[in-house]
């Protein structure tokens, strides 16, 4: 608890002093409160902080087999929400085309004593496949990491609407890693990392985007856009949808809530193993953005 109370702080304090540093650059370029005009600014730089609710299953079992799906929240003990923060922003290169880039990091740890038996499941360190019976003293953790680059091109734009075609590649690191004293039904107490699965997927996107400038204080703005790709032994695909509202706080800085949607799931066979993710999250996010 105290460890998940620190991260909390340290994201908050790093949110507060970035949200600082903004206002004060806002302020000093500019004397007074003026506003770059809709759709003629060069750079859009935002930081925030997204709190969604998880809805996950893994499974990981040897080729041929049907492993079982297990919900890292509601049998391993991983907190069904959790808060992180979000970097994202473009580059205007010319009036109609944009360079737009992201990275957010939602990684999570619990620990839970199992009340059921969950198998049969794949341990790699011991190559076969067996069941990990209740009584087990549980460490999981999930990694959930994207790095996203792309780029849009506004087939529609008006002095205060523009929809635009975007296209690009989210490099999602995708995995679940368990540890602790686990008892198996075949092998004994087993002690250290026991199973787990780990995909570093590049996903291509294709989707659409929009802004509406309401007046000069007030923006809507919006995405859609679905991946799936198959490359080697890996099938992943991923749908991501953002609606968000903004207000022109000072000159051209803005404050915006809104409200994002991802599934994403990844399968892999190399032969000799399966294992699947699936991650649903859903929740609001609160940023600030600065336009340059």
């Amino acid at each position: 608890m105290i460890k998940k109370m620190t991260s909390s702080l340290r994201i908050a304090v790093a949110f507060a002093a970035v949200l600082a540093v903004l206002v004060g650059a806002a302020k000093d370029a500019a004397a007074s409160d003026e506003a770059i005009p809709f759709g003629k600014e060069m750079f859009k730089l935002s930081l925030g902080y997204y709190y969604p609710n998880f809805d996950s299953r893994v499974a990981v079992g040897v080729s041929g087999t049907t492993p079982p799906n297990i919900s890292p929240e509601q049998d391993l003990g991983l907190d069904k929400y959790l808060g992180g923060a979000r970097f994202d922003g473009y580059w205007r290169f010319a009036d109609r085309h944009r360079i737009y880039f992201g990275y957010y990091n939602l990684d999570r740890s619990g620990s839970k004593v199992l009340d059921h038996d969950i198998g049969p499941i794949d341990i790699p360190s011991l190559g076969v496949n067996d069941t990990i019976l209740a009584g087990s003293n549980v460490n999981v953790d999930a990694k959930w990491e994207v790095f996203i680059l792309g780029y849009t091109y506004s087939f529609y734009k008006t002095d205060s609407l523009e929809v635009a075609g975007l296209i690009g590649l989210n490099v999602a690191q995708l995995g679940t890693k368990l540890s602790g004293t686990l008892i198996t039904s075949g092998h004994g107490t087993l002690t250290g990392e026991t199973a787990g699965s780990t995909l570093t997927a590049p996903l291509p996107a294709i989707g659409l985007s929009g802004d509406w400038a309401i007046d000069d204080r007030w923006r809507i703005r919006g995405h859609a856009g679905a991946f799936k790709i198959t490359i080697q032994n890996i099938d992943a695909k991923v749908v991501d949808a953002n609606i968000s509202g903004e207000y022109r706080i000072w000159g051209n800085i803005w404050g915006g809530l809104g409200y994002s949607l991802l599934n994403a799931s990844a399968e892999k066979n190399d032969g000799s193993s399966d294992a699947s993710l699936d991650w649903r999250t859903g929740g609001l996010q609160l940023y600030a953005s600065m336009l340059f």
